[in-house]
């Protein structure tokens, strides 16, 4: 709660620059931190990585069934396809000093593939530090996830280390959070309230776009406290199925002028109900728990199929008019 009044009045005061700037000290932050553990962790055990391997053989894990790839490979490529499609993407690219800053910002991103890949071995690492482990023990299994990082922080690292280590991962979700909300208000000021009063002054639309932030984020927070962990995560899921289909349009429609607007419009729109339906279907028209349809080819990830059939829609129509009107233009040569 407190962390959530701290973004809303961070973000009122400071808007995206704030964030921008903010977000480099966490960078800063959390890249010493990524650094040093994996450095210094597997220094001081006995055995390394090697120990913490041999220790998490004894533990109880989920590994992934062969029924089960096409669905995980899919749900990588329909997570990868949205990721820049997002409001929040967009509002970031269009916020930039100039072309040459996003092109080196954008070609730097995979460095943060990098860094997750670290947190990931920080998972196995734990296994080898038995106060860490101990800790851990004391939560249900469902929720030890978001505290394997910090406990491996706090039980394996000088406590002043720790302190800054623990600020970087509380900055760090603070600023996407800041960016997400208003992104989300400036979507609702200038595509819907501006549309509704056209003559609007920028300062009051930088005046709705600051309450409307705010707001956002406290319906976030209702989220946090109302809505259960994995139920969030099927949120997500259903959000990625809704936003990748925009990717004909946004992506294929800048570059690919043999692209038409009406079978563009058509495939987003079979695109986004067919994805809501299947996903439905999948979970019986109930509570969100899948997000994968069964098909000939195995099981898959609902945002792929249904991007698949808007592609199909969008190149398919789109030739056929082409086609038509380089008819009509040869009748109309003779």
């Amino acid at each position: 709660m407190i962390s959530f009044v701290i973004l809303a009045a961070f973000t009122y005061t400071s808007g995206l620059r704030g964030a921008t700037l903010t977000s480099v000290f966490k960078d800063v932050i959390i890249w010493v931190t990524v650094i040093a553990v994996i450095l210094v962790v597997p220094m001081s055990i006995t055995g390394g990585f090697g120990t913490a391997f041999k220790e998490i053989k004894k533990a109880n894990y989920v590994t992934l069934s062969s029924s089960m790839v096409p669905a995980y490979a899919t749900l990588v490529l329909g997570s990868a396809l949205a990721l820049y499609l997002y409001p929040h993407a967009i509002n970031a690219v269009l916020s930039s000093k100039n072309v040459h800053n996003l092109r080196v910002s954008t070609a730097l991103l995979p460095l943060y593939g990098v860094g997750l890949a670290i947190f990931a071995l920080m998972g196995i690492l734990v296994f080898a530090v038995p106060s860490a482990m101990h800790y851990l023990s004391q939560f249900p299994e469902s929720s030890r996830g978001i505290l394997v990082v910090p406990s491996l922080i706090v039980y394996s690292m000088p406590g002043w280390f720790s302190g800054i280590a623990l600020l970087g991962i509380f900055i760090g979700g603070l600023v996407p959070a800041a960016i997400m909300a208003m992104a989300q208000a400036n979507l609702l000021t200038r595509n819907i309230i501006k549309e509704i009063k056209p003559n609007m002054s920028s300062q009051s639309e930088i005046k709705i776009t600051k309450i409307f932030s705010t707001i956002f984020k406290f319906i976030a927070l209702g989220f946090v406290f109302m809505v259960p962990a994995t139920f969030a995560i099927s949120l997500q899921l259903l959000g990625t199925i809704i936003i990748v289909q925009i990717l004909p349009a946004v992506f294929f429609g800048l570059y690919i002028k043999s692209l038409r607007k009406q079978p563009l419009i058509a495939g987003l729109i079979v695109g986004i109900f067919s994805g809501i339906l299947m996903l439905e279907y999948a979970n019986n028209f109930g509570l969100l728990t899948s997000s994968v349809f069964n098909t000939p080819f195995g099981s898959l990830y609902v945002a792929i199929i249904s991007l698949a059939f808007n592609l199909a829609i969008s190149f398919g129509f789109s030739a056929l008019i082409n086609k038509k009107v380089m008819i009509s233009k040869k009748i109309k040569n003779r």
